[in-house]
């Protein structure tokens, strides 16, 4: 047995409660180790040293370097001790505590050392947002979604559907979101993610002048009002793009600077080298290397207070749903659990999505940050596996499942899973514009475990490299979409909101070359497989076929994909 290889903690990701009654435990072995048994010797915490009784610790899979044992217990005390007890093939017997690995221990003495949920406190469990369960996301670049036309924008430089430059204003505003509702609910969509709308001279709108006027490029406050209430009206959510961390160089505060330097009453809320704003040398800190998009400092008290009372008027004036968090890693934990808190007050429910694109356990681990981030790991993983060709099936489940164990159990079912956005090439454009994998990758999207995010077009093959191209004009003339893509990504939808998906439990596990990810309750499985290698597989499906491309008869094809689901008996 390799010792150091062995992976725990107490109040970590390994040991946390899912809710008032019931923990979660985690083990993590070294993968194929000579362990033939695991078992948690375990009583609340104050009978521990009197008595303890022994539980059997599953070993529900493996990733390439880890062998996971999981259990979950219902307790009937909120204070909880154990320690692991390890059988090897051999037969000899280990302990593991916080002390480490020893051949015995002294039971009456393990008010020293043993593991402990010291106790379940209601405001330490990490919930699953309710108002995500079950959300279908669409993210739109407002202003290459629609036109209206009810307002002459002087600003438009193109025709809707040329080429798009990083200067071009193409017209869409937030009167097209609302007209194009009916489209979108057609689609299965239930939420919206925004980009910013606040007033700037971009298209973009991420260089932000003034936090409380809409763009005029977008609408006003009317328009932002109307579309939130007739979302409301459709049971659908809606966020907007927080920038908190930059602001325009024509931002008033940082005007102010430029004007006056040290002696204004703003320096503070900057990071600025130097008794005043040199946009020569950049002797300030900004987003990138921008000089444009000033960083703000909100290690400061004032700033903090400032970007609260911000995102405090967009959810009390106009009822919205919550926020993504721009650059959110760059921002100090400290202000963002003010954030929360303050946010929380006025709606106990409201969304804060960071974007995160690495692993984000230190913002999700107390549940006091954030309640989910865009989850990119899962866009590289499907990368890999399914554009790029660099994962097989056996290396890709082991990925996705190293990831999951990433956090908590309810935090996965909160992230936000997507393929495509305004920061990355399109998914159709990574795979090539290989209509077979770009669908396997949306299967894996509407059965993976979270929150799923369809980029606006790429349900009808919008393609485009990175920025701008990535930002093109919605086109809506059906005739030039590509039909089999918008009617499979409208089934993935349809299968998503009629199983619940993300109600349900996952298990991934890969198969002579097929990937296999589950989906199941006491009811019920669905199942993807998946089979990227060349040759042709026979699957014996349970249950009913509910979708599939590239199968035939019993055959799954190269690049085909096959969805299931199987009734249990009770």
């Amino acid at each position: 047995m390799d010792k150091a290889a062995l992976r725990h903690k107490s109040d970590s990701i390994y040991s946390f409660a899912v809710s008032e009654d019931e923990v979660e435990i985690r083990l993590l072995t070294k993968k194929d180790d000579d362990i033939s048994k695991v078992e948690l010797v375990c009583n609340d915490k104050y009978s521990f040293h009197e008595c303890v009784k022994t539980l059997l610790m599953p070993k529900v899979c493996h990733d390439d370097t880890y062998d996971y044992y999981v259990r979950r217990i219902k307790l009937k005390d909120k204070r909880f001790a154990y320690v692991f007890k390890l059988t090897l093939q051999d037969d000899k017997v280990y302990y593991f505590s916080e002390s480490g690995v020893s051949e015995t221990y002294d039971i009456s003495k393990g008010f020293y050392d043993f593991f402990q949920v010291s106790f379940i406190n209601p405001l330490d469990i990490i919930k699953i947002n309710p108002i995500l369960q079950n959300r279908r996301f669409y993210q739109i670049f407002v202003d290459r979604f629609y036109d209206d036309k009810s307002k002459v924008n002087p600003r438009i430089n193109i025709s809707w559907g040329d080429k798009v430059t990083p200067k071009t204003i193409a017209g869409g505003n937030l009167r097209g979101v609302k007209q194009k509702l009916d489209y979108l609910l057609s689609l299965g969509i239930n939420a919206l993610y925004l980009t910013p709308i606040f007033k700037s001279y971009s298209n973009h709108k991420y260089d932000t002048i003034d936090y409380y006027q809409i763009s005029e490029d977008f609408g006003d406050e009317e328009d932002l009002s109307s579309l939130v209430k007739e979302l409301h009206r459709n049971d659908m959510i809606i966020l907007l793009d927080g920038v908190f961390n930059h602001v325009s160089d024509d931002f008033f505060a940082f005007k102010d600077v430029k004007e006056k330097g040290k002696v204004s009453k703003y320096y503070h809320w900057f990071f600025i080298d130097g008794e005043k704003v040199d946009e020569s040398k950049k002797n300030y800190e900004t987003f990138a290397s921008c000089p444009n998009l000033p960083r703000l400092n909100l290690n400061d008290e004032e700033v903090q207070d400032y970007i609260i009372e911000v995102a405090k008027h967009y959810v009390t004036k106009f009822n919205i749903d919550g926020f993504r968090l721009d650059v959110s890693d760059e921002i100090p934990h400290t202000f963002w659990l003010k954030f929360r808190f303050e946010l929380k007050k006025i709606k106990k429910d409201i969304v804060l999505l960071g974007e995160n694109w690495h692993n984000a356990h230190t913002y999700l681990n107390t549940g006091f940050e954030f309640d989910s981030i865009m989850n990119y790991a899962f866009t590289k993983e499907v990368l890999n596996y399914v554009a790029y060709e660099k994962s097989g099936a056996k290396t890709f489940k082991n990925r996705l499942i190293s990831n999951l164990f990433r956090y908590k159990r309810n935090v996965n079912y909160n992230l936000l899973n997507l393929l495509s956005s305004h920061d990355v090439d399109r998914f159709l454009e990574d795979c090539k514009h290989n209509v077979n994998r770009y669908l396997i990758a949306y299967a894996l999207l509407y059965t993976y475990i979270g929150v799923p995010c369809l980029y606006y077009g790429d349900e009808i093959g919008l393609d485009g490299g990175y920025d701008p191209y990535n930002r093109a004009c919605f086109i809506w003339d059906e005739n030039k979409w590509d039909k089999k893509i918008n009617e499979t990504i409208k089934s993935l939808l349809a299968l998503h909101k009629e199983e619940k998906m993300n109600e349900l439990e996952i298990n991934i596990i890969e198969k002579d070359g097929v990937l296999i990810l589950e989906r199941f309750n006491k009811n019920k499985v669905v199942t993807l497989y998946v089979n990227l290698s060349n040759k042709v597989k026979t699957i014996l499906p349970k249950g009913e076929i509910v979708l599939a491309n590239n199968f035939n008869f019993k055959n799954l094809l190269h690049e085909g994909f096959l969805i299931t689901k199987e009734v249990k008996k009770l």
